[in-house]
């Protein structure tokens, strides 16, 4: 079992990333030039996890905040061959540290309604039910719409 470190994504890692999401959302998944785009904004949200010294990436997330107390994660992707392994797990578990340090308010994401794995893993880290939308990504593509509030601070 390789276990990888979460940390930071950067430039370099782009064309794995996009290697990764064709390979894990054949026919959605995000373009290149998309997710430089994606990078350029919301590059302080996106985090990897890649095995010792930078080799290899295993997985990816990507979140984007509004600001406004609302955030989307947008992608969640671990490469088949290391799955089963904690990275998706791991990966989460930082993007969300993430938004509650940085107060970006409740996580939306959506998930196809047949992904049993990654609807266990969002449920663990304590997403709800918020919608079921028709053909959210285009005609066949139905999506479970999950939500994440805001966790309750202890008071000092």
């Amino acid at each position: 079992m390789q276990h990888g470190q979460v940390r930071p994504a950067v430039e370099g890692d782009l064309a794995a990333i996009a290697a990764l999401e064709a390979r894990a959302f054949p026919g959605l998944s995000y373009p290149y030039f998309a997710l430089r785009q994606l990078f350029d904004v919301h590059g302080h949200h996106m985090l990897v996890t890649a095995g010792a010294g930078g080799l290899g990436l295993y997985g990816y997330v990507l979140l984007a905040g509004d600001g406004n107390g609302r955030s989307w994660l947008l992608a969640l992707a671990v490469d088949r061959a290391h799955r089963q392994q904690g990275h998706g797990r791991r990966l989460l578990d930082a993007v969300l540290g993430l938004a509650d340090d940085r107060e970006l308010g409740a996580v939306w994401l959506s998930v196809a309604p047949d992904n049993h794995p990654a609807l266990r893993l969002y449920q663990a880290a304590g997403f709800c039910l918020a919608e079921r939308r028709r053909d959210y990504l285009g005609p066949g593509q139905d999506r479970l719409v999950l939500v994440r509030e805001v966790p309750r601070r202890t008071p000092y």
